[in-house]
C-alpha cells in the first residue's frame, strides 16, 4: 500500500544489514515474544500520556490489538466498500464471520454498501 512505502524505506536505512526474511520491528530480539511484549508495553504507555486508552465511543480499553481492529475497518471504509470481503478475511488470517461479528459490526451500513449487496459485480 502506498502509505507503507515511506516507513518502509526509513526501517531499510536504519537496518541496512536486514534481509527479506527479516521482522520489521526490533529486529534484534530473537525471541519475538520478547519483543512483542516492549512493543505492547511502549504502545500502552503512548495511549496513556495521550489520553488515548479509552475508546470514548465503544468505552472499550485500546490495545495493540487495537491496530488489527483498526486496520481492517479501514480497508473496509476506506475502500467504499469494493474490498472482497473473502481475500480481506484470508489475508488478515481470519474469517469472514469474524471480520462481521468483531471487526465491521459497528460500521455503519453505507450507500455503496447497500449498493453492492444489490449486484452481482461489474460486467
Amino acid at each position: 500500500m502506498a502509505g507503507a512505502i515511506a516507513p518502509n524505506k526509513r526501517l531499510c536505512e536504519r537496518y541496512p544489514e536486514a534481509g527479506g526474511e527479516d521482522y520489521i520491528f526490533m529486529p534484534q530480539h530473537p525471541d519475538r515474544a520478547t519483543a512483542a511484549r516492549i512493543f505492547a508495553r511502549q504502545f500502552n504507555a503512548l495511549l496513556e500520556e495521550t489520553g488515548l486508552k479509552t475508546d470514548p465511543v465503544l468505552r472499550t480499553e485500546r490495545s495493540i490489538y487495537s491496530l488489527r481492529h483498526t486496520a481492517i475497518c479501514m480497508r473496509i471504509i476506506l475502500s467504499h466498500d469494493q474490498v472482497n470481503i473473502f481475500n480481506l478475511a484470508k489475508n488478515a488470517g481470519t474469517s469472514v464471520e469474524q471480520i462481521e461479528r468483531f471487526y465491521a459490526k459497528n460500521l455503519p451500513l453505507s450507500a455503496e454498501m447497500a449498493k453492492n449487496l444489490q449486484s452481482f459485480g461489474e460486467q
